[in-house]
This record gives structure tokens, C-alpha cells and sequence, in this order.
């Protein structure tokens, strides 16, 4: 490969590495964790300096939920068929994407704390998603028809 295409391929790879995981807020160094490589060597990859090697950057698209080839600029970043989003979980997303830069800088105790807390908000946001199929569980389970 030719000395320029490496160069640019590079300079492509990581900032889309960059972008990926500034999408997702976590931080430079909880991403190194997460593939196993030094917070300098990691920087040096989000500013074009090196390439990964192949195991390394399959972990990288793993971690991240992209492709190879959109990391490395070679096809559109959009999914080929995404899913329409679903009304019931607007405000669970809006509410998680609050947490996301915040997690990673938590103690492991915090974030299970938080998760714990999570699913109870989860749970809850349930009963208003879907109050009827709630009820009707509940009259069933009282009545002692529950599966029938």
C-alpha cells in the first residue's frame, strides 16, 4: 500500500474510532481498558498515528457496535437497515444517554448501585407503558386463572 493511503487510512480510522466512542461517552483511557492497550498507545491510534492489528481492531468494532469498514471510511456509517425507533422507550433512551458519560468514571460499587436503580426505574416506567396487560395479569393471578 501506498505511503499516502496508509497515511490517510489512518487519519480516517481514528477519528471514526474518535467519533464512535465520543458517541457513546466513553472516555479515552475506559477504552483502552476495554481492548487491553495503554492510554498512550490508544491516543496515538485516535490521532492517526498507528494502525491496530486485526485482532485488535475486531475488540475495537465490538466495543464500539460499528463495522470495520465504517471505521475505516470505506462504507456509510448508517446501518443498512435500522430499525424504526420504538415510542415506548423514548424516555428510557433520553434518560440512559444522561448516564453514559457519567458511567465510566464511577467505582464498580456506584455502577451497581446505579444499575440496581435502573431497573427499578425500568420496572416502573413498565407500568405506565403498559397498564392494562399489567392489570389484567394481576386480576387473572387474583382470580387464580393466571395461564389459562
Amino acid at each position: 500500500m501506498d505511503s499516502e493511503r496508509s497515511k490517510a487510512l489512518k487519519k480516517t480510522l481514528g477519528a471514526n474510532i474518535r467519533r464512535a466512542r465520543m458517541q457513546q461517552g466513553i472516555t479515552q483511557e475506559r477504552m483502552a481498558e476495554l481492548i487491553d492497550i495503554s492510554p498512550e498507545v490508544y491516543g496515538r491510534l485516535e490521532r492517526g498515528g498507528i494502525f491496530p492489528r486485526v485482532e485488535r481492531l475486531a475488540d475495537i468494532c465490538e466495543k464500539l457496535g460499528e463495522s470495520a469498514d465504517q471505521l475505516l471510511g470505506l462504507s456509510s456509517s448508517e446501518r443498512p437497515h435500522p430499525r424504526p425507533p420504538d415510542p415506548r422507550h423514548d424516555e428510557w433512551l433520553m434518560l440512559m444517554s444522561r448516564f453514559v458519560p457519567v458511567i465510566p468514571k464511577l467505582t464498580q460499587f456506584q455502577r451497581l448501585a446505579v444499575r440496581r436503580h435502573m431497573a427499578d426505574l425500568h420496572r416502573l416506567l413498565l407500568t405506565f407503558v403498559e397498564p392494562e396487560a399489567k392489570l389484567a395479569a394481576k386480576y387473572r393471578k387474583r382470580r387464580g386463572t393466571a395461564g389459562k
